[in-house]
């Protein structure tokens, strides 16, 4: 599936963020193991923007050997526990259980883990509990699959909801931020403001009521 799987760490601290882990292959979870280990790095947690079986595939397992919960906003509960569906539609093939996540309210808005501060962005659009997670000390914001660089992704919940949260929650960060996407590659806050056109329809809609 081509999914992106992200660390995030403190380099004083050695405490790390797993963003959307989908190994899906045991060369795939030995690549990040060996990451983390060859770096000392202490997973804290692990994130998840939505519960996709392409961008969880390896949270259980990781959830496990490193002992921290697995976090997904809890609009997406029911979506979870589909993964096995999703997947054998997709011919993706799965090892393991779907695992213990523990699920926070759509309303929570920041976590601390370790040197590590992360505030949750509820995007929305790709899923009905999507999340882009932005860690200021970064400078980086992980969106998931409701946004593409130059465009969006696939949208569940209607392109408006999604171009007033672009509005509200993604253009006040500053345009050096970098923006992850959960495929492809990365770009910038700023380049987005001039090359995607969600981007600038989202400017246009003046302040949020």
């Amino acid at each position: 599936m081509k999914e992106n799987s992200f660390v995030v760490w403190d380099e004083a601290g050695k405490s790390a963020v797993l963003v959307d882990p989908g190994c899906a292959s045991q060369q795939e979870l030995d690549t990040l193991e060996a990451f983390l280990d060859g770096n000392t790095l202490r997973p804290a947690a692990i994130l998840v923007t939505h519960p996709h079986f392409d961008h969880i595939a390896g949270a259980d397992r990781l959830s496990r050997i490193y002992g921290v919960d697995y976090l997904v906003c809890d609009a997406d509960r029911a979506l979870l526990g589909q993964r096995d569906e999703w997947a054998k539609l997709y011919q993706f093939k799965l090892d393991g259980p779907v695992g213990t996540a523990r699920f926070f309210p759509a309303e929570e808005k920041t976590f601390r883990f370790g040197g590590i501060a992360v505030q949750v962005l509820p995007l929305g659009g790709h899923t009905v509990g999507s999340v882009a997670y932005y860690f200021p000390d970064a400078e980086a914001v992980f969106v998931g699959d409701t946004i593409v660089k130059g465009s969006l992704g696939f949208q569940e919940t209607g392109f408006q909801q999604t171009l007033e949260r672009i509005r509200d929650y993604l253009l006040p960060l500053p345009d050096s931020t970098r923006i992850y996407f959960g495929h492809g590659a990365d770009s910038t806050i700023g380049e987005e403001k001039r090359e995607n056109r969600f981007f600038k329809r989202s400017g246009a809609l003046g302040s949020a009521q």
